[in-house]
């Protein structure tokens, strides 16, 4: 039941010989705002095909291809964003299979957004527990398998402003946890399966000057997803997001840039669908599902700068915890990271960086090899 978006996190860190998907629920746009045309953008459409190879510390190694078509209303149209409709299949060395579909349209001057995709994930996984402090000597394997369905819509309101509404489904099965494990007693919420259904609403500001690895603006968020037994899902709760990231340029190219999250939830969602902290976006040097609690804060900051022509570095530090309930999360027991990492600029016009990062938290450490910033 890990929802579209969140499995699509490690669909993301693709390295490829060409433009790919990037760190959302649907594929990304191949033209930055900044961007200029290029010979491919200069005709209506264009196929693209390509390997993929990445590695986080949740999968290992990954290989894989992708496909996918993207075009532009017209030929002549540079303003508005290229639709993309896009397919990808992933192996992992932990024997993760990860098979993915998604459309993302625009109408002329980006109007209307209209999305969707369908995914299927056969995952092996690992289960820290519950909670803020749980001991990582005590985990239990377990894999599941995912069928999900995301669609969207988003109207323009005015320029960096939109509106959208969104509908998920899941559809999640445990096919193998450990015997004797808190998986296998049934007592964790959603460790027997289920169906995931739930329609929500959002909003978002949208400033930055370009979509991969902005120098200016910002990106402010805020969605409201509601599951309930009337639309279809075994579980009733309601999940709250709201997202804000800021970049500042310092000097002539540096760039420090802030990001900050908060995920709460009410009722009584199932473990997979708790907030989590850690992985190769936010508070980076943590497993991804290290730390699973209905409510999440965190935030961190990342100075960016160029070393030598396309080669840069960055360092970066975060801070953040999950907690049950809101009057729960103490500041004494936040979670902390830090580390630093190498860019390397793999396509100008786009902006796009091909980063390895070293992330270093309490009693913890990763490095991740990726594609296009964190945030």
């Amino acid at each position: 039941m890990k929802h579209f978006r969140e499995i699509m996190l490690v669909v993301s860190p693709i390295l490829f010989l060409v433009l790919t998907f990037g760190d959302a629920a649907y594929p990304i746009h191949p033209l930055a705002q900044q961007a200029e045309p290029d010979s491919v953008q200069k005709k209506r459409g264009s196929w693209s095909g390509y390997p993929i190879i990445f590695y986080t510390p949740d999968t290992k190694w990954a290989i894989g291809a992708a496909a996918d078509y993207y075009y532009h209303p017209s030929a002549s149209d540079t303003t508005t964003r290229p639709s993309t409709v896009g397919a990808t299949l992933i192996y992992t060395q932990k024997k993760q299979i990860v098979a993915a579909f998604g459309v993302d349209l625009y109408s002329p001057s980006n109007t209307y957004n209209p999305s969707g995709g369908i995914i299927y994930v056969k995952y092996p996984d690992t289960f820290y527990g519950i909670g803020n402090n749980t001991s990582a000597d005590s985990t239990e394997d377990y894999t599941h398998r995912l069928i999900s369905l995301g669609l969207g819509f988003r109207k323009q309101m005015r320029p960096n402003l939109y509106l959208g509404i969104h509908y998920e489904l899941d559809d999640d099965k445990l096919i193998k946890v450990e015997e004797d494990g808190l998986l296998a007693k049934g007592n964790i919420l959603g460790s027997k399966g289920g169906t995931v259904s739930g329609a929500g609403l959002s909003v978002n500001w949208d400033s930055r000057n370009n979509l991969f690895s902005p120098s200016a603006g910002g990106l402010y968020g805020f969605s409201a997803t509601f599951f309930a037994g009337a639309l279809g899902s075994d579980f009733d709760f309601n999940r709250y997001n709201l997202s804000l990231r800021k970049y500042i340029p310092v000097f002539s190219s540096h760039v420090l840039a802030f990001q900050g999250e908060m995920s709460f939830r009410t009722g009584d969602p199932p473990f997979l669908l708790l907030a989590h902290l850690g992985g190769e976006g936010i508070l980076r040097g943590y497993a991804a599902n290290r730390y699973l609690g209905k409510n999440l804060l965190a935030g961190q900051v990342e100075y960016r700068m160029p070393v030598w022509r396309r080669f840069g570095v960055a360092g970066f530090a975060g801070y953040g915890d999950v907690a049950d309930k809101l009057s729960r999360f103490e500041i004494r027991s936040f979670k902390y990271s830090f580390g630093w990492g190498i860019r390397y600029l793999f396509n100008r016009d786009e902006k796009i960086n091909l980063r390895l990062d070293f992330g270093y938290g309490k009693n913890s450490s990763e490095f991740y090899i990726s594609l296009t910033e964190a945030f």
